[in-house]
């Protein structure tokens, strides 16, 4: 078992935990909207906004037309996966929460394998719809869905599957790191007394992106902070243009919903091209 690496995720996910104890312990909804996108902003989208740098050595863009060739690619699957999100709502997020848990799953697949990895993915999506399903089921509603009561009913189910997984992968692999055990156990934890809002900004802000941010940018060379925040930059400021381009087209929604869907429409549409891009990438990297 590998106890000596320890990457900045691995610190800074107990940090995220307590920062979003903190957060649902203030009154009212808004504090936790505004973290939520803030530290998405901030924390979250940047790990994404390294693909351009990535597809140039994985695909060999080594000209301009095959650049715009791939960055026309990426953004058309984007507005597919918003064109269908927009058609048939209910569909994209089971569709949605289905990929994230494979994506979810790379964290560890490197370690307990493909099945391993896949089994860690429907424990992290399946522990707050299982332990908070009122407080979901509106959530979903911001995002255009009305007839979640199927993914609600599923996810108990799916997260005693995704245990069982996790823990026979735990078992049976030998390379399985410290914080693989860990992580699932705060994550528990962290459903249990979270919001699940404020569950998603502790994961996916302070455990999944920066792990995903420090293992792209150490394969791309990228060794100093300033290095990997002039990579990082002009994607990421490109995106926010896009995110406040969206939003004209939703001032008829409540605000919170507006949010909502800015951020998870979103980040399903950008999960899409980014999943499959490391797909191809993730095995050639010396983790």
């Amino acid at each position: 078992m590998d106890t000596t690496h320890r990457p900045p995720a691995y610190w800074l996910f107990p940090a995220g935990l307590l920062i979003s104890l903190g957060i649902s312990l203030l009154p009212g909804q808004w504090p936790l909207y505004a973290v939520l996108a803030l530290s998405t902003a901030v924390l979250g989208l940047p790990h994404g906004s390294l693909d351009t740098a990535v597809a140039k050595r994985y695909l060999h863009l080594d000209n301009a037309p095959r650049m715009l060739g791939f960055l026309g690619g990426y953004m058309a699957l984007s507005a597919a996966v918003i064109a269908i999100w927009l058609q048939v709502p209910n569909i994209a997020l089971a569709v949605f929460l289905l990929y994230s848990a494979v994506h979810f799953g790379d964290d560890v697949a490197h370690r307990l394998g493909r099945i391993g990895g896949i089994g860690y993915g429907l424990w992290i999506l399946g522990l707050p719809v299982t332990f908070h399903p009122a407080v979901v089921e509106p959530l979903f509603a911001m995002l255009g869905a009305d007839q979640t009561g199927l993914i609600i009913a599923v996810a108990p189910w799916a997260l005693a599957l995704g245990g069982g997984i996790l823990l026979a992968a735990l078992i049976l692999h030998p390379e399985r790191a410290m914080s693989d055990w860990r992580d699932p156990l705060l994550l528990a934890v962290g459903a249990a007394v979270l919001h699940p809002l404020a569950y998603f900004i502790a994961y996916w802000c302070f455990l999944h992106s920066p792990r995903h941010l420090t293992i792209a940018a150490r394969d791309l060379n990228l060794d100093s902070w300033g290095a990997r925040l002039r990579a990082v930059a002009p994607t990421t400021l490109a995106t926010y243009a896009l995110a406040a381009a969206a939003v004209p087209f939703l001032m008829d929604m409540p605000s919170d919903a507006i949010l909502m869907q800015v951020i998870f429409i979103g980040l399903a549409a950008l999960t899409v091209p980014h999943m499959i891009l490391e797909l191809i990438a993730s095995p050639n990297r010396v983790e």
